[in-house]
């Protein structure tokens, strides 16, 4: 990672680490289930903004007490499902919603534009900033959780997820392992100009406003999983399906290249942008070979 970028991100970092993450929980009995047991949270997160999520977690804890972990984020719908096949395997998982996404939406939302296009020429203002800390915030919550071990805690999500999952790894080393599926905000330079939604909101963007785009690109390349790629350290496994109109290859190639770590890449020819029962198989083997469980 370039100098400047480390530099942006660790005077980033170092705002979200004096704010408390003050966690409340509720038992949330709907969400639970027989060998699991759910919560609804709310925590803080940079800038004090509220976020809410669900911590789902095995009744049947191990002999030692501590279990590996995962966190979980939602696509660009702001949509997620709990990873229930995960916490069968013996992880306890936190489904937490960036700001102005799914169930964080009644603390806040954008006042204006789009998650990509929200002060996309103003790098201190632009909603990925904060949206990148917000899962920083996640692995500090389940860090200080007692039947968590802080060794073993990973990331597994699609597409905006999988970018969340890429950004999150190269910003917090605490990350012992990473599934990023079929990931998006990769690759700015060629994203931008891409018609398929939701890379469409930059494309319009810039469309409308030309004299931006150079502004634009600048503040991109700050939270572009490429210019973060190489600080990734753990073991990532990355997917990608070649009929994917939405996160395509060109895209999402040039940053599994520039990983340095650990790392493997299933290609899917006729995969389009959608789950995959087969990868699915592959990220929960690669978790529990990385994480255990």
């Amino acid at each position: 990672m370039e100098q400047q970028v480390a530099d942006f991100w660790g005077a980033t970092r170092a705002v979200l680490d004096v704010t408390a993450v003050d966690a409340v929980l509720s038992e949330c009995p709907e969400r639970s289930g027989r060998e699991y047991e759910t919560w609804s949270v709310a925590l803080s997160s940079y800038g004090g903004q509220r976020l809410r999520g669900f911590y789902t977690v095995p009744r049947d804890l191990p002999a030692s007490g501590r279990l590996p972990a995962l966190l979980a984020v939602p696509g660009y719908g702001g949509g997620k499902d709990i990873p229930y096949h995960v916490v069968m395997q013996g992880f306890a998982a936190l489904t937490l919603f960036p700001r102005a996404q799914g169930e964080s939406i009644p603390e806040w939302d954008l006042p204006y534009g789009t998650k990509l296009t929200y002060n996309v020429t103003d790098r201190d203002a632009y909603y990925y900033r904060a949206g990148y800390m917000d899962c920083v915030r996640g692995i500090d919550f389940l860090a200080a959780r007692e039947e968590v071990d802080a060794n073993r805690i990973g990331v597994w999500s699609r597409s905006q997820g999988g970018g969340f999952t890429l950004s999150t790894a190269a910003l917090d080393q605490r990350v012992a392992a990473a599934v990023a599926e079929q990931p998006f905000m990769c690759n700015y330079p060629v994203a931008i100009d891409i018609d398929t939604r939701p890379y469409h909101e930059l494309r319009n963007y810039a469309q409308e406003h030309p004299e931006q785009r150079p502004a634009m690109l600048d503040t991109l390349r700050y939270f572009d999983t490429l210019t973060l790629a190489d600080a990734i350290e753990c073991p990532i496994l990355v997917n990608i399906g070649m009929a994917d109109t939405t996160c395509p290859h060109a895209t999402i190639m040039p940053v599994f290249e520039r990983i340095k770590s650990q790392k493997s890449l299933l290609i899917y020819p006729e995969l389009t942008h959608s789950p995959c029962t087969d990868f699915n198989v592959h990220a929960m083997n690669w978790l529990k070979r990385y994480l255990g469980g």
